[in-house]
Parts: C-alpha cells; sequence; structure tokens
C-alpha cells in the first residue's frame, strides 16, 4: 500500500495529467524487447529519473550509468530491509561492472551462492577470474542472460531496458529469500522424546542441562518445590527460532492433603534422538504449565 502512493504521488509531482504520462510511457516503450516484461509500477518507483519531463531520459537502447544503477539499487535494497551500496560515479556502465556490482551484494547478503558450474558464454577471454565468478552466480541464479546463447558482451554497456528488467528479477528473488527466512523464523517443529526417569530429595539446585551422547541428547531438569505432594512431568518439546522450549506439567498436592513442609527438588531425565534435533548447540528452556495452581 505504501508503494501504492508513493508511486501515485510520483506521477502527480512528475506529470500534470496521470493519463498523458501513460501515453508518453507507452510511447517511449515503442516495440522494445523489454517492453511486455517491464512493470509500469516498478519503473516509476525505482526509476523516478527516467521518469521526469513526461519521460524526456527513457530510452530503452542507451547505456546506464554507474551512479543512477546503484541509486535504484539502494531503493530496492532498502525497501526490502537490507543496507544500501556506495554511491557511484558518473560514467557508463559495462555489463559485466554492473554484474560484478549487483552479484558481490546479493552474495554479501546470502541472497546468491557461487556456483563452479560454467556459462555458455563464449566470449569471456580475459575477463578477470572474480568477474566471470560473479557472472557464473548471477547467471545460474536466473538473474541475467546473455545477447544470445553463447554471446554475453560483457564491456557492452548496459542498458535501460537491461537493468530495469534486472532489478526486476532482483526484486522477486529478495521477497522469496523475505518469504523463506520468515517461514523459518516462525516453523515451530515438534520434537519426540522419552522420558526416562525422575527422582526426588531433599537438597539439589535448580536449573536445566543437557549431555550430548553417541546417539541421543540427554537433558536433565531439577525444580524446587516448597513442600512434597508436587507432581511432574513433560507435556512437549517445541522448537522454536533456535530454542527448543520443554514444556513441564506441574500438579500441586491437594489443598486438603498432608504434606510435609519441606523444600522438595525433582529431577527429570529427558532423552531425546540427535537426529530429531539437527547439529548442536542446543539450547534448551523450561516452560511451566501448573494444573489446578492458585
Amino acid at each position: 500500500m505504501k508503494k501504492k502512493v508513493l508511486i501515485f504521488l510520483v506521477l502527480i509531482l512528475i506529470f500534470a495529467s496521470p493519463i498523458y504520462a501513460a501515453a508518453s510511457l507507452e510511447e517511449k516503450l515503442g516495440n522494445h524487447w523489454s517492453k511486455n516484461e517491464i512493470e509500469r509500477d516498478f519503473l516509476l518507483y525505482y526509476f523516478p529519473y527516467l521518469a521526469k519531463d513526461n519521460f524526456n531520459r527513457l530510452n530503452l537502447k542507451e547505456a546506464f550509468y554507474e551512479d543512477e544503477f546503484l541509486l535504484s539499487f539502494s531503493s530496492l535494497l532498502k525497501e526490502k530491509g537490507y543496507t544500501r551500496m556506495e554511491i557511484g560515479w558518473k560514467e557508463k556502465l559495462t555489463r559485466i561492472d554492473m554484474v560484478k556490482l549487483l552479484a558481490e551484494k546479493l552474495l554479501e547478503i546470502g541472497a546468491i551462492e557461487l556456483n563452479q558450474e560454467p556459462v555458455p558464454f563464449k566470449d569471456l577471454e580475459g575477463v578477470p577470474i572474480e568477474k566471470k565468478e560473479t557472472l557464473q552466480a548471477l547467471y545460474h541464479a536466473g538473474l541475467i542472460n546473455g545477447q544470445s546463447n553463447f554471446k554475453f558482451n560483457p564491456y557492452a554497456h548496459a542498458t535501460q531496458g537491461e537493468v530495469i528488467i534486472l532489478l526486476q528479477r532482483v526484486d522477486k528473488l529478495l521477497d522469496e529469500v523475505n518469504k523463506t527466512e520468515n517461514a523459518e523464523e516462525d516453523e515451530i517443529i515438534n520434537i519426540p522424546f522419552t522420558l526416562s526417569g525422575i527422582v526426588q530429595s531433599y537438597s539439589g539446585v535448580e536449573g536445566i542441562n543437557s549431555k550430548i551422547g553417541e546417539d541421543k541428547v540427554y537433558v536433565t531438569i531439577t525444580k524446587e518445590f516448597p513442600t512434597t505432594g508436587y507432581s511432574m512431568g513433560v507435556d512437549k518439546i517445541l522448537k522454536e527460532k533456535d530454542e527448543y522450549k520443554i514444556y513441564l506439567n506441574i500438579t500441586p498436592p491437594s489443598k486438603d492433603s498432608e504434606q510435609l513442609m519441606v523444600i522438595t527438588f525433582k529431577t527429570i531425565t529427558i532423552e531425546i534422538n540427535k537426529q530429531d534435533l539437527g547439529l548442536p548447540p542446543y539450547k534448551f528452556v523450561w516452560v511451566f504449565l501448573c494444573k489446578f495452581c492458585g
């Protein structure tokens, strides 16, 4: 909603008539190969400098400048919650330098990974190895293509059309990355366990400890009670984010029962298969489910 409001304000500020603006845009897009791929709202939001004066500067075949590429890319990064890029130079941007700038940032934030699979382009002789690696990463992430099946044309200037389409793909990639990360953060996993024993004593120290065995993880929980008569069990264990929450089921003694007024400790030992936990370290915390308390 916020983006749509800003796009509308851009139209109002730049154009006397949004209807006339739309007509000017369609005229500028012409029959360029990218016409049907360019999202009009995306163009207005991230490339407002191309929309000024009835899209006077918009020419999809013209070379793109490094400073404006980084300006638009930085706006996209900020919108998705990432840090901006540095300010660039006012110079025309080659396709291979565009690849390097884009891939290095996407690798830094973990949106893509290095890929050792070769690319099909036959015109990369003389291109430094680090730039070839960034091209491999972008190509195999599905973000960039060649000018033909076997020609990348690394030192040709990146055009407006190419840049707009490329950043649209990055926009969709970052949405997928954020969606996956949010799903992983919100996921709650039920962990199976075995209760191997419970011991009562009149001395001890409250706490939770774990020991990693060959195939299992042993968790020991000691809880202090003000009298005898309390029962304690484990209701469930849930993995939430980076914690394993052990839900203790505690039942106090009946109010009518006679109990020794002495501090009592109960110790429970839980066994969990390592394959159900994944790789260590493991952070166990307890949560109380107290029946008939209060």
